[in-house]
């Protein structure tokens, strides 16, 4: 008998649990998701979590594409270098004197066309950096971003050695945001000429590239240095600020 009345406490209290229960259920805007699945693709996550799409890095492999002039010759070798050492795959088209107008009509479409790539990257300017026809650049870059349509890119700015007549606003406008490096702002030593990099400075100014696009560029991809470039840059900044604040 006595387990009987502990048999019929417990359905009692456990019918009361289950009648409290359900009415707090009913309490719950009609709209609430009490529970959803877990999607593990990335766009799922980053939707789910209202996270800004931008500021995370594509880890996957890309075909790189460089384009420009003698300045992005000598960006090829180390770009080329770091971008194979993310597992990208790498091609370059630059040719001394090359200019913004020599790539106007289809060329660079052209271009893509053939090479396929997933990312281009594009230096071009520095042999029309003290243009004052600023009217006929501005179409002039509008037609080399139409030509590069829906793909990824970005466009490397001329290093200047002084100041210039407003292309380098021109091209920063005409790319928009997040697609322009703006080497005018780099340090770099030059070579005879007085215009050109020396050397070792374009790994330099690669370096810098490659961690602009990973942290302030529209897409950003997967361009980590090489720890020994990485560590060179590093002490080359360290250097220039100490003989700055001398």
């Amino acid at each position: 008998m006595k387990k009987i009345k502990i048999y019929m406490r417990a359905c009692f209290i456990l019918s009361v649990m289950a009648i409290t229960f359900g009415s707090c259920s009913e309490d719950l805007p009609r709209e609430e998701t009490v529970y959803k699945p877990i999607d593990t693709s990335l766009q799922a996550y980053i939707e789910a979590n209202k996270i800004d799409s931008s500021m995370l890095i594509d880890s996957s492999a890309q075909h790189v594409l460089l384009i420009g002039d003698s300045m992005a010759d000598g960006l090829r070798f180390p770009l080329g270098d770091f971008s194979k050492k993310n597992g990208h795959k790498f091609t370059s088209f630059a040719k001394t004197s090359s200019s913004i107008i020599a790539w106007q009509g289809g060329r660079l479409k052209s271009l893509i066309k053939e090479v396929q790539p997933t990312y281009v990257m594009i230096s071009l300017g520095s042999n029309e950096l003290f243009t004052r026809r600023l009217d006929a650049y501005r179409k002039f870059v509008k037609n080399i971003v139409d030509q590069v349509g829906d793909i990824n890119f970005i466009w490397i700015g001329p290093p200047n050695w002084r100041e210039d007549n407003g292309l380098t606003e021109v091209l920063t406008e005409g790319v928009g945001e997040g697609r322009f490096f703006p080497s005018k702002d780099l340090t770099l030593k030059r070579a005879g000429d007085g215009i050109h990099p020396r050397w070792k400075e374009y790994e330099t100014w690669a370096a810098a590239i490659s961690n602009w696009i990973m942290t302030q560029s529209r897409k950003k991809i997967m361009m980590k240095v090489p720890p020994k470039e990485e560590k060179q840059a590093e002490a080359k900044a360290k250097k220039k600020a100490k003989h700055g604040s001398a």
